[in-house]
């Protein structure tokens, strides 16, 4: 696997991470998801249980903005198992939410023209906060 991939692929984790920081989802979402993107995840803060596809920026932007406010400000503890390559971004962290605990959580990311095209995302509680 070629460095400059890692490298690319770690900014542009960087960058989301800071958009979840500063909860700029809307922002987000339209740099760096492509237009007809899809989330398949198993958030346990929507109305419907898991697993749920989400699709289209708008859904996206409402259903990241509900995550974020069941969770509250997240810090991330740590990051391993990051994969870069031309097409795919994944990763597994685990978080700390002042709100609902500490997670474990794993994304990935399938990349089509430098965004996000498909994105499976799953967590699990470790510990209430």
């Amino acid at each position: 696997m070629a460095t400059t991939q890692i490298n690319s692929g770690r900014q542009f984790l960087e960058e989301h991470l800071r958009y979840l920081e500063t909860r700029q989802v809307e922002e987000m979402i339209n740099k760096t998801y492509k237009e007809d993107a899809i989330l398949y995840n198993a958030f346990p803060c929507l109305d419907t249980p898991p697993p749920n596809v989400i699709q289209g920026r708008e859904e996206l932007i409402r259903v990241l903005n509900i995550y974020l406010d069941y969770q509250g400000e997240i810090k991330v503890d740590s990051l391993y198992n990051f994969l870069a390559t031309n097409d795919v971004i994944s990763f597994q962290a685990t978080i700390t939410s002042p709100k609902t605990g500490k997670w474990v959580v794993a994304d990935t990311w399938l990349m089509e023209s430098g965004k996000i095209a498909r994105h499976f995302g799953v967590a699990h509680k470790l510990e209430d906060s």
